[in-house]
């Protein structure tokens, strides 16, 4: 047992590491495994047991009960047992056997007779931490008995001793231990001590203690000590003392005085210290966190107020006129409430994508022809005046990419670009590949591997170091008020980082600004695209869609627009009527459902309760935030979309049209 305690796994106990035990704990453990009688030693608020050999056959349970809490080893007897275990816990010994249990023996399966003794056990600073559980059989004669239980108490005895001989505690606690004067003059000190500061005691025997503290805590230790010779004052002390190396490590002391030498236990708290510290930057960045969500909130709510106020206008305006049976010019109003609706759209897809809960849907891509694809677009973005330079790797590496939302970042970028150079301007795309050998920008940063880089590079005016920190925060703009949101970049940092990549902002080497984007390297193959036949459908021949959604005014434009498109439309507002409508007005060839319902049964359990019944059956999921709304079943299950509210009924139309004809 003494090898299975060595080689026990304590870092996950109330214990932690067996190097790092205490002195008086090891002590009774070595001890524990010497005895004769089933023993154990039970440490710590949890009440850890470690026990020897012979303690296996007292057990129900096979193997040992290393690490476990004794409590629940002796769940079934815990009635007779636990109050002696509490008033061992408070500092008395007891052997009771005048209320003997009986146990079953695994030798014999017959009943045998046990008494329990327990012995208090305590740490360095004498307080009771645990006890030492001691079982004797007395199922023999009385005179056997009697000889047992007087060698379990010499045997307790024997403990005792040792755990009060202070040269053990002295040589082998993991706590600082010195002896000093009262004019603080070392008298002795133990390894532990010599260990952390790095010093042998015949360095510093009959020096003044205050040598190694810092000036800055001089003053506090002599006070301190004081207080400790008169035995008022402080309990505790926390002081900087100096290692061999210069450096100073921290100690938290306590104290006794018996009228001639001071004995002061120390314990090492610089890792504490430094753990502490850290805690407190990560609070204050989650402050930040918290200040730049506020800003966040305050920018969602101004451009959002603009859009509702553009929206809430135009349909009132709308109203005036159809009272006034003017509709001349109704349509401008429709006109004006659509391009609000379609910013908003943009805007709310925008901080999905900065905080990387957009719906992406990845493929493995050449980055060079898909830029060469995207060119009569991007040269659009950039107008006449600009020019494009591209210095494109000769065989860069795939890269697995949404291909729509790397066109939507490169089109911000380059609207970025080319109001920085005024309209009139040279814009360069760059891609190389690019192995990293160690952790880029940092540890916490990308891991080393292969990639794609990708550089926006323009010769604009640039941007200010001050400003560069803040690039990448939602709503902060260096445009006038009105001709911006400050979503762009916001939007590509995030794009980039769920894309598994890293992007950064850093000046051109002339002037002007150079955006940087890494992309992991994709082993996969590039697949050919799929020919797309039924681009020319425009109106559906009567298939049958079942419609859930909870918004009533939501589905009710979405039925009444689907129906218009030839549809065959059954609406239903939550997951049992749509279960229902399901059983009793099937079959359906599309099942268009939102994520959310009411009621604590999801657009996802409904898939999959129509799948048990349907297995093929189409699924059009909709949902108004997308937080890992689909588990892998279903996701990858064929015959399954997924749409992001706010979007278009035509978008809505056309992804219908799509997924009916497979």
């Amino acid at each position: 047992m003494a090898e299975k305690v060595a080689r026990f796994d304590w870092r996950y106990s109330t214990l932690g590491p067996l190097p790092h035990w205490q002195a008086p704990l090891r002590i009774a453990v070595d001890m524990m495994l010497l005895s004769p009688f089933p023993c154990a030693v039970v440490w710590g608020a949890q009440m850890t047991v470690i026990h020897n050999d012979a303690y296996v056959d007292l057990l129900e349970s096979d193997g040992h009960a290393l690490g476990q809490a004794f409590d629940r080893l002796w769940a079934k007897a815990w009635k007779d047992i636990g109050p002696w275990v509490f008033k061992a816990l408070e500092g008395g010994s007891n052997f009771v056997e005048d209320q003997p249990l009986w146990l079953a023996s695994k030798q014999t399966g017959s009943q045998v007779c046990y008494a329990f003794s327990y012995t208090p056990l305590r740490d360095e600073q004498h307080e009771v931490v645990g006890f030492l559980h001691t079982v004797i059989e007395t199922s023999a004669s009385v005179d056997a008995h009697d000889e047992w239980r007087e060698q379990a108490l010499a045997f307790e005895r024997q403990i005792e001793r040792i755990m009060a001989d202070r040269d053990h505690i002295w040589q082998l606690s993991g706590d600082a231990m010195i002896v000093v004067t009262r004019d603080l003059r070392l008298q002795s000190a133990n390894p532990a001590w010599q260990r952390a500061l790095g010093l042998t005691e015949d360095q510093v025997r009959d020096k003044s203690v205050l040598e190694l503290v810092h000036p800055g805590d001089r003053a506090e230790v002599e006070v301190a000590v004081m207080g400790f010779v008169s035995n008022s004052g402080v309990e505790q002390l926390e002081t900087r003392m100096r290692h061999k190396d210069g450096h100073y490590r921290w100690f938290r002391w306590t104290a006794s005085f018996d009228g001639t030498l001071l004995t002061a236990v120390g314990r090492d708290i610089t890792q504490d210290r430094e753990d502490a510290l850290r805690q407190s930057d990560t609070l204050l960045r989650a402050t930040q966190r918290l200040e730049a969500v506020g800003h966040l909130a305050g920018g969602m709510a101004h451009e959002m107020n603009n859009l509702l106020s553009g929206i809430g206008g135009s349909l009132e305006l709308m109203q005036r006129r159809m009272d006034q049976g003017r509709l001349e010019h109704i349509d401008r109003y429709v006109t004006l409430a659509s391009d609000s609706v379609q910013r908003a759209m943009t805007l709310t897809h925008r901080l999905l994508a900065f905080s990387r809960h957009q719906p992406l849907s990845p493929k493995p891509l050449d980055i060079n022809r898909q830029l060469a694809a995207m060119a009569p677009l991007l040269c659009q973005v950039l107008g006449a005046e600009m020019q494009v330079n591209w210095e494109l790797d000769v065989e860069p590496w795939t890269i697995c990419l949404d291909v729509a939302q790397l066109e939507n970042a490169l089109v911000n970028l380059l609207a970025n670009s080319r109001e920085a150079c005024l309209g009139s301007g040279v814009v360069t795309l760059r891609t190389i590949n690019k192995r990293l050998e160690a952790p880029f920008p940092d540890e916490q940063g990308v891991p080393p591997g292969d990639y794609v880089a990708l550089y926006v590079t323009d010769d604009g005016h640039g941007m200010p170091e001050v400003d560069l920190a803040r690039a990448f925060e939602p709503f902060f703009t260096t445009k006038p008020m009105g001709h911006g949101s400050g979503l762009g970049l916001a939007m590509v940092y995030g794009f980039v980082g769920q894309s598994g990549g890293h992007i950064w902002l850093e000046p051109a080497p002339d002037r002007g600004l150079r955006v940087c984007m890494l992309y992991p390297r994709c082993l996969e193959h590039i697949a050919q695209e799929p020919a797309q036949s039924v681009s020319a459908v425009t109106r559906a021949s009567g298939q049958r869609v079942l419609l859930v959604d909870d918004e009533e005014n939501l589905r009710s434009v979405m039925k009444e627009y689907l129906q218009e498109r030839g549809f065959d439309v059954c609406d239903a507002r939550d997951a049992n009527s749509a279960l229902d409508r399901f059983r009793h007005h099937g079959p359906f060839d599309l099942v268009i459902t939102d994520i959310g319902l009411p009621g604590g049964f999801s657009g996802r359990q409904v898939a999959r309760a129509m799948r048990m019944v349907v297995p093929d059956q189409k699924i059009l999921f909709i949902t108004g935030f997308n937080d890992q709304p689909l588990g892998p079943q279903l996701s990858e299950a064929p015959g399954t979309a997924l749409m992001l509210k706010p979007f278009a009924l035509a978008s809505l139309m056309n992804q219908a049209l799509l997924m009916l004809s497979d």
